[in-house]
């Protein structure tokens, strides 16, 4: 094989290669050469073109070296000119043969992926399809009667992933499609009207209803509560004094122990399933919950007539029954929507380990393996799993108040969106200080739960009784809640509360510490007093002066009348002194 030693040993698709590369580097070598020579010929020249020079240093040069001698003036500046528009001419060349060169390139690389596009590709086909005419001639001699067969796409291999420019545009046009078309239908949900029982409350209740029909401002399910409040507003007017002068923002709607903000509307509740504390707020009729088979499993369906308010009436009267239950809805807790909504998991505690669990709080001695089984659980170190979700509330005890000694009960609730049966196996609880949490305060009881598997897509409730030490001094303290289970056998833990709590003494003012108090502010209550009263009587004391009788040198002993005893003058002086006593 010409080009090659006699050594070589490879096929006909390695020596076209090899050629292929030769003339490359033989094509790169007379660029080389050619570059060279015009580098060389542009030194040769007047210096029109110099490297490194500015436009003006050029012109100068090239005006110097025509200008030599006496000249005139119409030569000089013919000279000039000249000069100027040579220099114009061959950088308009230049340019015009950079613009080529770009152009030759651009259509090269433009031909290169019509092969690559327009015929099968392999791994090792690129050198060849790179190679020029005179390669596949050459190629085609050398290899005989060896052919390639046509090679095409698999029919079977999923091409979903690749990009498709008129499957993204029509997925988009879809898209676009369905989302005008659940627009239309959500904003005609919002214009249908809405009935809606209430009872105005002030004390006793004053049931009424809002309907389409009626002459008052209607209500549809896109408004918000304050257009609710204001068809109020015109239908108790005539019968209740107190409403004709009260304005809307004075007028609260408690739907289910939730005070529900004017910004909300029914759209909102309906749309999201909310719930309250005693029933759903989506349901605007009054309706009970009847049954011919108790089952927990099953939620209930009953509907309580909202209450409508004055503002002035319940900051007077929260604190009393049922306004003492109405709290303000708040979306960020998840209890509202979590705990009430889905099917709740029939979860039994065991009565021995409750029973050991109170004991224990009130200080008794409980079962040794209990208490191996609890240490075992309390020193492990778990991680939560994926897909489970946890929250907790105080069902009785919103402001977090925990008398010391006395039981306290937190409902925990979880939510199992995982592939899997959730297993719960217990729940613990630890006591912390609130600056410091590293410092241990007191590890509460941990409760056991038995029969406690959770579905899939399935939400749970348990309830878990605490109590903190009767001695724990009143304060606020760091109260960290876990909630232990088992996914397919492996152990988790995830965390459910973690905040503080208040805590207070359980004996109120019958407490030791409360009657210390008080009977030492009694006692220097009364010595305060003692001490004003000495002052007063001290500043208010007025002496009594006695006036002084003058008796001159005339003494008035007895022994120095003895001498005129017995006489008249002596029977005269004491008849005198005893009328003066009478």
């Amino acid at each position: 094989m010409s080009g090659m030693g006699d050594g070589y040993v490879g096929t006909s698709q390695d020596g076209v290669r090899i050629r292929r590369l030769q003339k490359q580097r033989e094509a790169e070598r007379r660029k080389i050469q050619e570059l060279k020579s015009k580098t060389a010929s542009g030194q040769e020249q007047s210096g029109l073109l110099q490297f490194g020079s500015s436009s003006c240093e050029i012109l100068d040069t090239a005006f110097k070296k025509e200008t030599v001698g006496l000249v005139t003036r119409e030569e000089y500046v013919e000279k000039r000119v000249n000069i100027r528009n040579k220099f114009e001419e061959e950088e308009k060349e230049k340019l015009l043969k950079l613009l080529q060169e770009e152009e030759e390139l651009q259509q090269q690389k433009r031909s290169k992926k019509r092969k690559l596009k327009g015929s099968s590709r392999l791994s090792f086909a690129e050198d060849l399809e790179d190679g020029s005419d005179d390669d596949d001639d050459a190629e085609n001699k050398s290899s005989g009667n060896l052919r390639y067969g046509k090679l095409g796409k698999d029919p079977s291999v999923e091409t979903n992933f690749l990009p498709d420019s008129e499957r993204e545009a029509e997925e988009q046009a879809e898209r676009e499609r369905l989302k005008k078309q659940w627009t239309r239908e959500q904003e005609q949900i919002k214009n249908e009207p809405l009935q809606i029982t209430y009872s105005y409350w002030d004390g006793t209740g004053h049931r009424r209803v809002i309907q389409a029909s009626t002459g008052y401002t209607s209500v549809r399910k896109g408004d918000p509560i304050g257009n609710f409040l204001r068809a109020v507003q015109q239908q108790l007017a005539p019968d209740f004094r107190e409403i004709r002068t009260a304005s809307v923002e004075n007028l609260l709607y408690v739907k289910e122990d939730l005070i529900i903000p004017h910004q909300h509307s029914f759209y909102e509740l309906i749309i999201n399933k909310a719930r309250g504390k005693s029933g759903p707020l989506f349901h605007f009729d009054v309706h009970e919950d009847v049954r011919t088979i108790a089952d927990a499993t099953i939620e209930k369906d009953e509907s309580h007539a909202g209450k409508v308010v004055e503002r002035h009436w319940y900051e007077k009267n929260k604190h009393i029954f049922p306004a003492s239950r109405w709290e303000k809805l708040d979306r960020s807790i998840d209890f509202y929507l979590l705990h009430f909504v889905s099917t709740v998991a029939r979860c039994q505690v065991d009565a021995e380990d409750h029973s050991s669990i109170v004991d224990d709080v009130v200080g008794e001695h409980s079962d040794s393996g209990a208490e191996e089984d609890d240490q075992d659980l309390d020193n492990i170190n778990l991680t939560s799993a994926p897909g489970v979700e946890t929250v907790s509330v105080f069902p009785k005890n919103s402001a977090k108040v925990v008398p010391a000694g006395e039981e306290t009960e937190l409902l925990v609730a979880i939510k199992n969106d995982g592939k899997s049966h959730v297993g719960v196996m217990g729940i613990r609880a630890s006591v912390h200080l609130p600056y410091d949490h590293k410092l241990l305060v007191q590890n509460l009881t941990m409760m056991r739960y038995n029969n406690a598997s959770i579905p899939t897509s399935v939400q749970a409730t348990f309830p878990y009784i605490f109590a903190v030490s009767q001695y724990l001094q009143p304060g606020a303290f760091d109260l960290v809640g876990y909630i232990i289970y088992d996914v397919e056998g492996k152990p988790y833990q995830s965390v459910f509360y973690n905040g503080t709590i208040e805590v207070v003494e359980s004996g109120g003012l019958l407490s030791g510490e409360s009657v210390f108090l008080i009977t030492l502010g009694i006692a220097l209550l009364l010595l305060l007093g003692l001490w004003a009263y000495s002052q007063v009587q001290r500043l208010t004391k007025k002496t009594k002066k006695v006036s002084k009788v003058e008796v001159g040198t005339r003494s008035t002993d007895a022994s120095m009348d003895e001498w005129l005893e017995g006489t008249h003058l002596a029977k005269t002086l004491s008849g005198k002194s005893k009328s003066k006593k009478n």
